[in-house]
């Protein structure tokens, strides 16, 4: 994907976009209207919708709250619009997770294609929101393999919609346009200026990925105006932070931080914290342009990172970091820079990792719908032939050779595709983890798994430490014998690694020259004896000439209810102590010593 030179993370700030379409997308105006069902239920429905969608969606919660009693003897249409809503003030709460499982539930359902296309377009957003790429490009394929067959051209707007976010994301960038041209033509045309408003609010970001930022600006504002004239304020509180950012990279500075703390004030009213979030970060970009950074201004900006950390969102805490070093350098505390700048690298690697899984994802549903497609053709010939034998008596004999014959082949075919799109998606799923350079876990992988094995030593009552290790002088072995050979370093430390800590041990490459271990064990004594038998293996090659290696080890121990970035900054803490008391050693975290002493 081409993404401008400019000083913001490539797409830094699309997921709040995806996060307040997502609030709008149920707004669809194809509830089902039953004739059998009871009048109270529907119009309780449509004020619960109204008043989510107008008011907060606590207080229409509450109005579905009264109704699920009578969920039971629900018609489907009502059955399904009962979950929907509620699926969608279950994404507001930060439970995406809960709602992505009861859209699936609403599949399982007979539905018709119209509410199954409205089911599928709330998992493809919500699969977005929860990195599960691959369900967010499945869904998306299938709603718009259904909505041709859907007979109001308004229900497929929402799928146009987020075909145009989606494959804007990962580069298809004219595709992505003309679905969101589509879109917009339909609102239009059905006079929907509701949807007129959700489609320029998808398709505006679509331009700025693409470097056409006259054309994103115009479907900004053009959205702006038409989110307000339906009172939609959430949407013109993100699409006003949306034109601020894309002011701001283009050098309008006053005019993006006047569109900032409008789009602060509207996202407050809205109780809406991410958007609220993302606009404070764009504003504090621009003051920061402007060189009007004050203390007052300064001292909110730590919320701010804590939040975007907290939530996992790390194109946003990659550029607050950034921005924090910068301020920090500005002020010549350089060591607070320093950290700034290191904690935006980890952040951008993050966010990096998971861009590349999305795309990894698009490849792999590309690859089995192709296949699919042959798959279909082969039976649409294999029918083909079996209906010449029905209709050619005098060739019957021949024809059943010849079908044997080719029946051998299809299944041949198929097994060979089968067999590469399984070693495709083995490939992809490696690519995706491990460091090409090293062969261990990359930094995304290694910290997705780590969180999964402390959750499960948590449960079992088991104790887990973490190593943190540095390459001592890696900057002086680059230096003076080439970065070629830095590399054959860097592989040399992984293979002395594995073979020093074993098999249960979780190994990965999480900076440069930086390594981390987990250990799940009852006490500390393999973490000890892992970075001992590390030390008595010869520490360079067998050629003369090769520098000899060491390095410096850190270690924690992990604490009931802490997170796993706590867990790193104790054993980055005692890796620095490491470092500074002559490298080459380790040292060991004060609430791990105890450990040490008592097997």
């Amino acid at each position: 994907m081409q993404l401008r030179q400019s000083n913001t993370v490539p797409g830094s700030w699309p997921v709040v976009l995806l996060c307040a379409w997502l609030l709008a997308m149920l707004a669809v105006p194809s509830w089902g209207q039953d004739q059998t069902t009871s009048g109270s239920v529907r119009q309780q429905l449509d004020q619960a919708r109204v008043v989510s969608y107008t008011e907060h969606w606590q207080d229409a919660q509450a109005i579905l709250d009264e109704l699920g009693p009578q969920l039971d003897a629900f018609e489907l249409p009502e059955f399904v619009d009962f979950h929907l809503l509620e699926a969608r003030h279950l994404v507001l709460a930060d439970r995406s997770l809960e709602a992505l499982e009861r859209a699936t539930m609403l599949l399982e359902r007979p539905l018709k294609d119209d509410q199954r296309l409205r089911v599928l377009q709330f998992m493809a957003n919500t699969g977005v929101l929860l990195r599960d790429y691959e369900t967010a490009f499945d869904s998306l394929l299938n709603a718009l393999q259904i909505e041709p067959r859907v007979d109001d051209p308004v229900a497929g707007i929402s799928t146009y919609n987020m075909a145009a976010y989606m494959f804007g994301k990962v580069g298809e960038h004219e595709r992505a346009m003309q679905y969101g041209q589509e879109a917009i033509s339909r609102a239009l045309t059905a006079g929907e200026t509701n949807e007129e408003c959700v489609a320029r609010q998808r398709v505006a970001p679509v331009y700025k990925w693409a470097d056409q930022p006259e054309q994103s600006e115009t479907q900004y504002r053009r959205g702006i105006a038409a989110c307000s004239k339906i009172g939609n304020q959430l949407f013109v509180g993100v699409l006003q932070h949306g034109l601020a950012d894309l002011l701001r990279a283009q050098g309008r500075l006053e005019e993006a931080r006047k569109l900032a703390i409008a789009s602060i004030g509207v996202l407050q009213d809205s109780v809406y914290p991410l958007g609220e979030h993302e606009a404070r970060l764009v504003l504090a970009e621009t003051l920061y342009d402007l060189g009007a950074i004050t203390p007052e201004v300064r001292a909110g900006f730590t919320a701010v990172a804590d939040y975007f950390r907290t939530m996992g969102l790390w194109d946003q805490t990659a550029r607050m970091d950034r921005l924090l070093a910068r301020i920090a350098e500005d002020r010549g505390e350089l060591r607070r820079a320093l950290d700034h700048y290191r904690r935006h690298l980890d952040a951008r690697e993050q966010f990096l990792d998971r861009d590349r899984a999305m795309r990894l994802a698009y490849l792999e549903i590309e690859f089995d719908t192709r296949l699919k497609d042959r798959q279909i053709d082969l039976l649409e010939e294999s029918a083909r032939v079996a209906h010449v034998e029905a209709t050619t008596a005098n060739q019957q004999r021949r024809l059943r050779s010849i079908i044997l014959l080719l029946s051998i082949f299809v299944a041949l075919l198929l097994a060979i595709l089968l067999i590469n799109a399984f070693r495709g998606r083995r490939y992809f799923r490696q690519l995706s983890r491990h460091d090409t350079l090293s062969g261990l876990a990359n930094q995304g992988w290694f910290l997705e798994r780590a969180a999964s094995l402390l959750e499960e030593a948590t449960r079992q009552g088991a104790s887990a430490y973490l190593v943190m290790a540095d390459v001592d002088h890696f900057k002086r072995i680059n230096d003076e014998f080439g970065h070629l050979s830095g590399d054959q370093v860097l592989g040399q430390v992984a293979r002395r690694l594995r073979e020093a800590f074993g098999a249960p041990a979780l190994i990965g490459r999480v900076g440069g020259e930086e390594f981390a271990v987990l250990i799940i064990a009852d006490h500390i004594a393999p973490a000890i004896d892992g970075i001992e038998t590390f030390q008595q293996q010869p520490a360079g090659s067998s050629r003369a000439d090769d520098p000899a290696v060491t390095l410096s080890f850190g270690i924690s121990r992990y604490r009931q209810g802490e997170n796993l970035e706590m867990l790193r900054k104790r054993a980055d803490e005692a890796l620095y102590q490491a470092k500074r008391e002559g490298r080459n050693r380790y040292v060991i975290s004060p609430e791990a010593r105890d450990d040490r002493d008592h097997p």
